[in-house]
């Protein structure tokens, strides 16, 4: 059995040990490592915090821009105690872009924001890309 010591974190690209990394909370996956290091993640609480006070909440009957949801259709599919929706930004520049349903945010989240990738993916699922 092989045993992790570092791991790169997916916001900074820095290799470092395990313990600059904290583990996921609840009950999915609670053995599995963050993908941000320590340091990231509370820039990015800062920033989400800063940008939510800042916006404060979406409008009443807000849809998500992207599924085009409403929030009685995404409530709890970030999780029981999340707010349905998601501060969305620019992770370079920290810009609030809008608001998102989570499995929208987790989406763009998983193609690293690059419209490069999305192209593909469209691409891909219009059966033009082998």
């Amino acid at each position: 059995m092989n045993i992790i010591t570092h791991k790169t974190c997916n916001k900074c690209g820095k290799e470092l040990p395990v313990s600059m990394f904290s583990k996921h909370s609840g009950s999915k996956a609670p053995n599995y490592y963050r993908p941000e290091c320590k340091s990231c993640n509370n820039h990015l609480s800062k920033v989400r915090k800063s940008l939510k006070k800042q916006f404060g909440n979406p409008p009443k009957n807000y849809r998500c821009p992207i599924c085009n949801e409403l929030e009685e259709d995404v409530k709890g599919k970030g999780g029981l105690t999340c707010s349905p929706w998601v501060v969305d930004h620019n992770h370079k520049t920290d810009k609030f872009r809008g608001w998102l349903c989570h499995k929208c945010n987790r989406g763009i989240g998983a193609f690293r924001d690059d419209t490069t990738i999305l192209e593909r993916a469209i691409y891909y699922l219009n059966g033009e890309l082998k």
